[in-house]
Formats: C-alpha cells, structure tokens, sequence
C-alpha cells in the first residue's frame, strides 16, 4: 500500500483539513471527528485503495484499514499535523439513548483500552497450559509459580486498571482514582474481610456503620461506580476547601470522602449488580442450553458493530473468577471469529479483483488466528453483505457443536486458532478435541455457505475511474450546448470563495456559486432525483436528469442544530421537479443560534464537464438561471 497517497485521498475525500476537528486511531481504525460529515462522499472513501470500509458512531467517522491504520495515520498527521488530544467542544443536542444503552456504552467505553493488558496477560495464562502439556515446563517448579504470578497481575488488580480508564471517561483524577481502587485491594482490608465472612461478623466503620463483604479482586462494576462518584466528591471538596489549603486539605479530604462511600455503599452494591447481570446473562445460557450458544455466536458481528462486545468482559471476567471457567459467551465469541475469518477467505479465492483478494485473505489470517476481525467484519462481509450470511450461518452451526459438546473456556485471550489451548480441560482430554471440530466445523460450514451464496465483487478503484473517464468523454457536451441551474433560493449572490468555510471556499467539494437566503424556501433547481438528504435536514445531494450532481447545503456548520429549524419536504430517492418546494427552513432561529445562513450550491461532478460558470454578483429569484455548464 501506498501510504501517503491513500492519506491524501482519504483526507480529500472527508472534506479536506479544514474539516476535521480532531483524528485518533485504535488498533484497525481512523477515528475522525469531523465538521461537517454531511459533504464526505462515504462511497469515495469506501473506494479508496487501502480502505476496507467505513462506521459512523459516537460522532466519529471511522474510517477500518486494518493492520496498516498507525502508517496511515502518520501520513494523514503530515498533512494536517492533527493532535491525538481531544479538544473540547461547545455540547450541542445530545441524542437521546436509553438508560440501558448509555450503561452499556459507558462500561464498553471503560473496558476498551483495557483490553490490550488482559489480552497480553491471557496470552501468559495460555502458555501456561500449554508449556506443561509439552512437557516444557514443571507446574510445580518456580519458573511456572513467577510466570503464574505475571499472567495472573493484570486480572488481580484489574480494579486499578479500570480506576485509571473510567477516571478519564469521567473526567476525573487518575491519581484518586487508582487510590480508591488500591484501598479496595489492599490485603489488609482483604484479610480483615475475609476473616470477618469466616466468623460471620461484619466489620463496623466507626463502631456503627457495617461494612459488606463484597471481593473486589477481578471486579469491574464496583470501581467504575466508585470512580463515577468520586468525579462529584472531588468537585464539591473543590469548592469547600479555601484556596490556602487547597494542596493538603483537598486531597485529604477527596480520599477520607470518598474511600468510605466506596467500601460501605458503591463497592458492595457493584458487586450485587455484577452478580445479578451474570446470573440474567448465564439464566438465558441455562434455560435454552446448547442452542443459546448457536444463537449468541450467529449475532455477535452485531454486538461488535454496536461496540458493546467489551461490555461482556466483566461477566466472562466474573465467571472465571467464580467457577474458573466460562462456556457460554466465549465459545459463541470463538465461533463468531472463526466465521468471519472463514467468509473472508471464500471471498479471497472468489473475488476476481487482486487487490481486493488481498485485503480479504490478510483480513481472513488475522481473524483465523489473532482473533481480530474488525478487518474481516468491516473490510470483508458487512462491506460486501452477503458474506456477513455465510458468516452467521457458519457461527451458528459451529456454537450449537461446541454447546452440545459442552465445550469450556479456562481464559480470556482472544479466541482464535492460536490460543485453542485455553479450551482445553485438563480432566477431560477430548476437550482439546471437541475445540479443534468446533473451529473446522465452523470454518467449513461458512466457507462453503459463503461460496453458494455469492456476493457481488469490488471494482478496483483504478479500473472504476478508467471506466469513468471513458465513459463521460464520450458525454461531454458539444460547445454549442449548455446546461443551466436554476436558483434554488430567492436571495444575494455570494461569490464561493468568500464563504467562511474553506472547504467551499476553495472548491474542494465541487464549483460553484453561494447565496444569502431571503426566505427560508430551497426549491428544485432542474427536474431530477434527490440522490441523498442528509438525516438533518441541512444538506441534500441532487441529480439532474442531465446528469448534473448538486450540492445544497443550507447555512454553515448548520450540521451542529441536528435537524432543528428545518423541515424537509422530499426524501431520498424522491422524485423532483424544476420549482418544487425541496426545503422549508426557519432562517431567524439559525441566525439567532448564531449560525452563518449562506448557502452554497455546488457542482459535485465537475470532471464530466468542459466549463461550469457561476453567477457572481446581484439578487436572485427562485427560477433564475444563476450556474451554466458546457
């Protein structure tokens, strides 16, 4: 891959720099937060050589690369220099979620960067089931007791990791926050506890308050509660503590505060939820047995897509802690890897593009035997639809073997080919077994259902855009012929480069001309179709009959009212006709937000045509002829 042209054309095609606000990575993504989302052409960006597809999610544009995602980013970081920091943003109208989907978020959100460390540790406890098994290496020798205690650290104190990852979700002190999570931990406390469950006491905080039992090694819940409260504790210690005292008396305070709430009231009551969500999660696994697991491993690409696979971690995490196994939500996770990476092999030796059969046979590797399929899932079978069946079917079929089979996972490394042994059951040798035809079932079963089911194949960008060019050669218009837009708002021409956003201004979405509206009315400015009316209401993309694409986009970074003051009267795929009402918009309320109303109106298509001309001074009425294309 060509890194810096892939950079040059994603950051082209997402509206320039001027458009992004800010521009982080993860491990297969760039994660973009942008102006304007409403002038990316998602379908140019999906083309890109280089790019396996697109999510948009949180107020990010997430654009998947896969592997290559840190070389990509550095190159787009040459070009706009953008900062990994976050900046603030002034809050506009939030969108509306439930209470359980905001949960969700939030623990997935928190969970996250956390993964990497549990992984890494997984990784240690998967050796050391299998380095015995080959006879490498003596359980009970000292080498296995330091390499016990290395995989186990990350999971042990796993409150403290999560301290540190919820205190920046909150927006509070890391430093207090890993505090709170060590005072849970400390093996004082931890003895002090379990010698009082042992005699069946309680321990009493000042004599009176009783404090419950509750284990927090391994938990997630209790400190992510803890951490939540500690962002209001802090604030209010912050505003009782005279500044003189500030440095000794704050921290002081914050802690003696905020432990007690933690230990008495928040840690126990996280610990009950955690139980109670396993029990809820694990109850569904005992009523409907093998056949949950079929279900769960067939639906899990979609747990995935909606980011919430990581809010399953504390209950896995919370099993293995109590039983020292997990067989329900693991080996529908290891089913559900397997099928992707197996549909995006079928894919790479039937796609008849060779780039494209690249990307899915690496994306195939990487599921198969790393367990990452953001790659296979993006990039492969939600890209190309039908695959993403095969990949259902597959998953299904191989989570009601391995249910039948009672099938266990002993870790929490990410399923893959790799980290097989963590399925095996040292009591039980066929277990290993059982894994292995788990996995070949499921990697059968979606290969083949993959190859009867077909997809329709990628074009390669460079045969597209020769195609392309072929074909509008043979359409650009004699010289005596011209094609004319007519305005679609009453109002004052504005020349294009003098609109105050830079990606009109400078032409990088197309020519044109802008208008300072008289009225709140977009009419149709020739007879066509509405190609694309953007969820808000501000922008719509049109076509001509001719063949001419149209960008009207109604007012500056109006995209941030989410759809307030205007009311659409077409919907994509509409029908349109030249002097129909498109638009109604309430234009003194988006000046009165405190909002630019100028409105370009762009030629988007702008390679199929010889010349486009644009109008540019004086009043314009509806119906006026304000942009001439040869």
């Amino acid at each position: 891959m060509d890194y810096e042209k892939t950079a040059k054309k994603i950051l082209e095609r997402v509206g320039g720099k001027e458009n992004v606000q800010n521009l982080v990575h993860c491990m297969t993504r760039l994660r973009f937060t942008l102006k304007d989302e409403s002038i990316v052409d998602d379908e140019a960006v999906k083309k890109t050589k280089g790019v396996m597809g697109i999510m948009k999610k949180g107020g990010q544009y997430q654009i998947i690369i896969g592997n290559d995602v840190a070389n990509v980013f550095a190159e787009l970081n040459k070009l706009g220099n953008f900062s990994n920091e976050i900046r603030a943003e002034k809050e506009t109208k939030k969108e509306k979620r439930n209470i359980f989907s905001m949960l969700m978020d939030t623990v997935s959100g928190i969970m996250a960067p956390v993964i990497p460390a549990i992984i890494g540790a997984a990784m240690i406890k998967v050796l050391l089931t299998l380095l015995p098994m080959i006879g490498i290496l003596n359980t009970q020798g000292e080498t296995y007791q330091l390499l016990n205690v290395i995989g186990d650290g990350a999971f042990y104190f796993l409150p403290v990791l999560i301290a540190i990852s919820a205190a920046k979700k909150f927006g509070t002190n890391t430093y207090y926050a890993a505090s709170i999570a060590l005072i849970m931990l400390h093996p004082n406390f931890v003895s002090m506890m379990e010698t009082a469950k042992g005699a069946e006491e309680s321990v009493k905080f000042l004599s009176v308050i009783p404090v419950t039992y509750a284990f927090y090694p391994y938990s997630v819940i209790p400190i992510i509660l803890s951490v939540w409260s500690l962002k209001y504790v802090e604030k209010l210690v912050d505003k009782i503590t005279p500044v003189v005292t500030k440095n000794f008396l704050k921290p002081m305070l914050v802690v003696l505060i905020e432990a007690p709430i933690a230990l008495i009231v928040l840690g126990p009551i996280g610990a009950v939820m955690g139980s109670v969500l396993s029990q809820v999660v694990y109850a569904v696994h005992d009523k409907l047995g093998f056949i949950a697991i079929g279900i769960v491993a067939g639906i899990y690409p979609f747990v995935v897509m909606a980011g919430m696979h990581h809010a399953f971690t504390p209950i896995k995490l919370s099993m293995l802690a109590s039983t020292g196994f997990e067989n329900f939500i693991c080996i529908g996770e290891l089913c559900s890897n397997m099928a992707q990476g197996a549909a995006s092999l079928a894919v790479s030796v039937k796609s008849k593009n060779k780039d494209f059969r690249q990307v899915a046979g690496s994306s195939a590797f990487s599921a198969l035997f790393a367990g990452i399929t953001e790659p296979a899932l993006y990039g492969v079978t939600l890209r190309l639809k039908r695959p993403m069946l095969g990949a259902c079917i597959g998953a299904a079929a191989g989570g009601l073997f391995g249910g039948f089979f009672q099938m266990k996972c002993f870790g929490i490394a990410t399923p893959a080919i790799v980290t097989i042994v963590q399925y095996a059951e040292k009591s039980r040798p066929a277990s290993l077994l059982i894994a292995a035809l788990t996995i070949l079932l499921t990697v059968v079963v979606t290969f083949v259902a993959t190859m009867l089911i077909g997809f329709e194949d990628i074009v390669d960008e460079e045969d597209e855009t020769q195609e392309t060019v072929e074909k509008t050669a043979a359409t650009v218009l004699p010289k005596e012929q011209k094609i004319v837009i007519e305005s679609p708002i009453k109002g004052k021409i504005v020349p294009l480069e003098q609109v105050n956003d830079a990606t009109f201004s400078n032409g990088i979405l197309g020519l044109g001309v802008a208008i300072l509206p008289e009225e709140g009315v977009v009419y149709a400015p020739f007879d066509g179709k509405v190609e694309m009316f953007f969820e808000t209401g501000h922008a719509m993309g049109l076509i001509s009959d001719q063949g001419v694409e149209c960008l009207i986009h109604v007012g500056i970074d109006t995209v941030n009212l989410n759809g307030k003051f205007f009311y659409p009267k077409k919907m994509t795929g509409d029908r349109i006709r030249k002097g129909e009402v498109i638009l109604e918009f309430d234009q003194e309320e988006i000046i009165r937000e405190g909002y630019d109303p100028t409105t370009p109106v762009i030629v988007t298509n702008v390679d199929r045509f010889t010349e486009i001309t644009g109008v540019k001074e004086g009043i314009v009425q509806k119906s006026d002829e304000i942009i001439t294309i040869r």
